[in-house]
């Protein structure tokens, strides 16, 4: 059953946009070589270079596990399909489903934002055998018993005209050489200010921390594994979302991945029912 404990969560767009890059963007479009002047970006321009991997430029499709982790260690594997499409407008939908265990297959999450119109997030759970749009203040609830709320795995939220970039020293991190940068929010938040390294070679975020009021780290994304595709370029197949308070975290490995176009049946309220 879906969780609804309410987060009050400000920094949601940053989670989305890695995650959306990390499924995404190396099977629809080539990430930017980091390495011709380099050395003379600015913060707000690493972020521009961070973004531009999640322009999505068409649609496809995923399968992916996606591991919850309890306090205790025990870990639930489930298997779901993801579609996704972007329009010329800028509007981006996307569709997960769950494909196992037998208790949550079937169980849908279509959203629909950007593009100028208001966001919409839909529910389908076969129990209940109908849809529900989640309310705006529900999108900041834990999705599915995992460590992304609603509004984090459904994507499509821009954060660079809501935070102030900081460039701090490069650090290496697993080997790679990185930009450190220091986000702080420009509007009221339950955080602080963000942490994200940034590999400075493809631009990939490898690991992001977001610190409480308190100086101390709530969560932590990190993406790992990292190959390169057919295209020659480096993508991570694993992400990882750790709730360091809960002590909880959410593992997402990518299968297999496809850019075939994605039919608009799929982005619909009607085929949330389909079996």
């Amino acid at each position: 059953m879906v969780r609804c404990e309410m987060r009050q969560v400000a920094l949601m767009g940053i989670v989305a946009c890695v995650l959306l890059a990390v499924m995404f963007a190396a099977a629809w479009a080539p990430l930017p070589s980091g390495r011709a002047g380099a050395a003379d970006l600015t913060a707000e321009q690493i972020l521009d270079r961070i973004e531009s991997t999640t322009m999505l430029t068409g649609s496809g499709s995923a399968t992916i596990e996606l591991i919850t982790e309890n306090k205790r260690g025990q870990q639930r594997s489930n298997k779901l399909k993801v579609y996704r499409s972007k329009a010329a407008d800028g509007t981006e939908k996307q569709l997960l489903e769950y494909l196992s265990p037998a208790d949550v297959a079937g169980t849908k999450l279509l959203s629909i934002t950007g593009g100028g119109q208001e966001s919409q997030i839909w529910l389908f759970m076969p129990a209940l055998g109908r849809e529900r749009r989640i309310a705006g203040t529900e999108t900041r609830s834990k999705f599915m018993g995992t460590d992304f709320t609603y509004e984090e795995i459904s994507g499509g939220s821009a954060y660079k005209d809501d935070y102030k970039a900081e460039k701090l020293k490069d650090e290496d991190l697993d080997g790679r050489n990185c930009y450190v940068l220091r986000l702080t929010p420009t509007k009221e938040s339950d955080y602080a200010f963000v942490k994200m390294w940034v590999w400075r070679d493809e631009f990939i975020p490898l690991k992001i921390e977001f610190y409480n009021k308190d100086g101390k780290v709530r969560k932590v994304l990190s993406n790992s594994d990292l190959k390169k595709n057919s295209k020659g370029k480096w993508e991570p197949s694993t992400i990882e979302m750790s709730d360091v308070a809960a002590g909880t975290k959410t593992i997402i490995k990518i299968l297999e991945m496809s850019g075939e176009p994605v039919s608009d049946e799929y982005f619909t309220v009607r085929y949330l029912r389909r079996r």
